[in-house]
């Protein structure tokens, strides 16, 4: 393989940007980006903001532009830091259910009350389809117990998105607390342990009335059910003490800047190249007890690396710009739910319909250093230039590894998929989610100390030379016929 990657840079009319790299200029990102003075780049952190500021630094020196209309590089957004209360408990009859136990409680205020509980189907209203849960029903005053998410819908996420909407509607008929019953084919103990500690949520854009002391929570049913008489159109008495929810607001920003291209015609085109930049923190915030001499979760494989790498293209192709123009986005909120490239396809600097593609880079971790991954690798009709990418770096390809994980849906790829936009996610080299991958990831090991430095290079060259053959590609990038994201 090292022969043919010599043999393909011989050949070239001259030597690209991307294989003249050094290596100490992207060890020296990495070991700062994933450095304690970062404190783990948590979303909406000191840390996470002194991230963004350095990484847009390096696109103004590397010579990137805003995007239209925009004064810098920052896609600022708010969000609501959530604590949640110290206690909370329900009684509905002669059952109780209690937060952090069989209960999750999001959002509520201090309270000791006595109401009436009533059912309301799944507390949706859609006039365009002639549905209202809410039908010659009188909720004014009681707490209403719903079905989860939106009726005909199973997607978990949809569930957490229908949250803010289902809170309007319930306050516009005057309930004063929404319970969701959990029945979703997930795991309770994972939902309980994610949505039972601090965490942070997009802030409403648009919030309706004050929702602040609004109660709302989802309950795991227990035997005896008292549910079962709700729902058979039976009111019965709830008492609620609640401690309160804390709901500070921060603010934390996407990075994103553009490189226009050559072609007068494909420039109207853009490749969107993206890698989440935020981390999980400190302490307890990424998710455990630590020991006291390192609390930090540095993250230097996730995503430090990707950060590394979109630096490397961004370097590389603005020497020697491509024929499509290309944005340049850097997101926070990956860890919470791809928060921030949600944001960004919800709120575009540059039209979608103009969007051809999506080039992620994010990964957990590498146990190789023979290939780089790709995930979602036979999705699109880019597997050409991969191919070309891997040849010249000396490198291999390993096809999405470990398909029990469902990576292709747990990064900002995804965001994009869902937009109808061809996407893809390039990750360091996997071979299986084994003891070597989990050794890194999430954990306080994951310091730039550890990184093998000759190969976070032939990485990042890889990637720049991908981004510039698909930025390149004479046919426009596109799903592979009858892939589920192509309608």
């Amino acid at each position: 393989m090292a022969a043919q990657s010599q043999l393909v840079l011989a050949q070239a009319p001259s030597i690209l940007p991307e294989f003249l790299l050094q290596k100490e200029t992207f060890e020296t990102h990495l070991r700062y980006i994933a450095s304690d003075e970062m404190e783990g780049r948590n979303t909406g952190s000191v840390g996470g903001e002194k991230a963004a500021q350095y990484i847009a630094k390096l696109f103004e020196s590397y010579g990137l532009e805003t995007a239209p209309g925009r004064s810098n590089y920052f896609q600022k957004m708010p969000f609501d830091k959530i604590t949640p209360p110290m206690s909370s408990i329900l009684t509905v009859g002669e059952s109780a259910y209690q937060h952090g136990e069989n209960m999750v409680v999001f959002q509520g205020g201090e309270v000791d009350i006595h109401a009436e509980a009533i059912f309301v189907g799944h507390g949706w209203v859609d006039e365009s389809k002639g549905h209202n849960d809410y039908d010659n029903l009188n909720v004014k005053g009681k707490i209403v117990f719903v079905l989860p998410g939106i009726p005909g819908s199973k997607n978990p996420m949809e569930t957490i998105k229908a949250m803010s909407k289902k809170k309007e509607m319930a306050i516009q008929h005057g309930a004063i607390g929404v319970v969701e019953l959990f029945r979703m084919k997930f795991p309770w103990r994972y939902f309980k342990s994610y949505f039972s500690k601090e965490r942070l949520v997009l802030a409403d854009e648009n919030p309706t009335g004050d929702g602040s002391a609004f109660f709302y929570a989802f309950l795991k049913e227990d035997v005896p059910n008292p549910i079962k008489e709700l729902e058979s159109g039976v009111i019965l008495p709830v008492s609620l003490t609640n401690s309160g929810v804390l709901i500070e607001k921060v603010y934390a920003s996407n990075v994103v800047g553009v490189l226009e291209g050559t072609d007068e015609k494909l420039k109207e085109e853009y490749l969107v190249v993206s890698a989440h930049y935020d981390h999980i923190g400190v302490g307890k915030v990424g998710g455990a007890e630590t020991p006291n001499q390192d609390s930090i979760y540095n993250g230097a494989r996730d995503n430090g690396m990707g950060v590394v790498a979109m630096l490397a293209a961004i370097k590389s192709l603005v020497q020697n710009p491509p024929k499509r123009s290309v944005v340049f986005l850097a997101c926070t909120g990956e860890e919470k739910g791809m928060i921030g490239s949600g944001f960004y396809v919800d709120h575009p600097l540059v039209p979608l319909e103009q969007t051809v593609f999506n080039l992620n880079n994010d990964g957990g971790g590498y146990n190789t250093t023979e290939t780089f991954s790709v995930i979602g690798y036979a999705r699109t009709n880019v597997t050409g230039e991969l191919i070309k990418a891997a040849i010249a770096t000396g490198l291999e390809i390993s096809k999405d590894p470990a398909p029990e994980q469902n990576l292709y849906e747990r990064s900002d790829n995804i965001m994009f998929a869902r937009k109808g936009i061809p996407a893809i996610d390039f990750a360091p080299g996997v071979t299986a989610m084994d003891e070597d991958i989990m050794k890194y990831y999430h954990q306080l090991s994951d310091n730039p100390e550890s990184i093998d430095y000759d190969y976070l290079l032939k990485f990042c060259q890889a990637f720049a030379h991908a981004t510039r053959l698909i930025a390149d590609k004479e046919i426009q990038p596109a799903w592979t016929p009858g892939d589920k994201y192509e309608r």
